[in-house]
């Protein structure tokens, strides 16, 4: 009965996805780029929880690179990070959209090379882990001699990065180099820093206004806070759209009784990180594993998510996207 109680979140985090294999397995990390065709980019990557990277081993994870079919001299590029459900068939269509606008994607998965398939516990790796990898990604494309600006866009859990990745004291504990932009969407936004924090890397949240798994106050608390006249913060609120609405399997809209709404918000359900590189509430409770992730999570939610498709969400964001990135870059 277990596999049959599972089976409609696994069919909603999988999105149908195609069983793979890991690329890596016949292929040698490399820590530069060259050329203008597509291909798999296996890379090294630190495997950590948090931004302390004391005594946290290195492992090997894929991209797959993507270029527009219009040569060019000089290109922009972009980098997806996916959620908590993994890499997923309906990223494509991100990339066939940033391709056809003429940027050079590179789609991370954060899952293949630490054997993870999708996690239903939201919890076997973080949003941080994720942004860890984006930034090795990051280096690694800096090299190409043909790509100029490079963005971040990442969806739900994978939409940490990309915020965190605003604030000048977070990206200098991760890499000496910085996204040209990022874009978060539906992303956690249950997280906070200092209201005085340094921002340089221009941030676009879009949000759903009826998401109940990712609840857009959070990111609403985000932007009122740090939303100024000299700092690039924009938030995208999309009325009605739900969790996923850019997923067209989730065409007919699916109810989960146990998954978990993160709605509420207080100092005791509020992230931030130390200067030590650790992940913490506000009221100084560590956060530096799976297990404190999932206790965490049951004592700052209540069960019950409704997640659905919705084409003019999609539309909305994807004309966002493209905005976004013309006017920043």
């Amino acid at each position: 009965m277990k596999s049959i109680k599972y089976l409609p979140l696994a069919l909603f985090l999988s999105g149908c996805a195609m069983f793979r294999v890991d690329p890596c397995n016949t292929s040698e990390s490399i820590s530069y780029i060259t050329g203008v065709e597509d291909k798999i980019v296996c890379f090294l990557t630190v495997d950590s929880y948090d931004l302390n990277y004391k005594d946290k081993p290195l492992i090997e994870i894929y991209g797959k690179l993507s270029f527009p079919d219009e040569e060019k001299n000089l290109y922009n590029a972009i980098i997806l990070s996916h959620g908590s459900g993994g890499l997923r068939r309906y990223h494509k269509k991100y990339v066939d959209l940033l391709n056809e606008a003429g940027y050079v994607v590179f789609q991370l998965d954060h899952y293949m090379g630490r054997g993870i398939k999708y996690d239903k516990t939201f919890s076997k790796v973080s949003g941080i882990t994720f942004m860890n990898d984006a930034y090795k990604a990051l280096n690694i494309i800096k090299t190409h001699p043909k790509i100029n600006k490079i963005g971040y866009i990442g969806w739900s859990q994978g939409g940490v990065g990309p915020i965190l990745s605003h604030f000048d004291e977070i990206v200098n504990k991760v890499s000496k180099v910085k996204f040209d932009a990022t874009i978060a969407i539906y992303p956690y936004c249950g997280f906070t820093l200092n209201k005085d924090s340094a921002t340089s890397t221009p941030l676009l949240m879009i949000t759903g206004g009826s998401d109940d798994l990712t609840p857009e106050q959070a990111c609403k608390n985000i932007y009122d806070k740090f939303s100024d006249e000299k700092n690039i913060i924009e938030h995208i609120s999309i009325a009605g759209a739900r969790h996923g609405f850019d997923n067209p399997f989730l065409y007919f809209g699916i109810t989960f009784d146990n998954l978990p709404s993160l709605n509420i918000i207080n100092d005791e359900c509020t992230l931030t990180i130390n200067d030590d590189g650790s992940i913490a509430t506000i009221t100084g409770r560590i956060v530096n594993g799976p297990s404190e992730s999932e206790r965490l999570l049951k004592e700052c939610s209540t069960p019950g998510v409704h997640v659905k498709y919705s084409r003019h969400a999609t539309e909305t964001t994807n004309t966002a996207i493209i905005n976004f990135l013309e006017k920043s870059f």
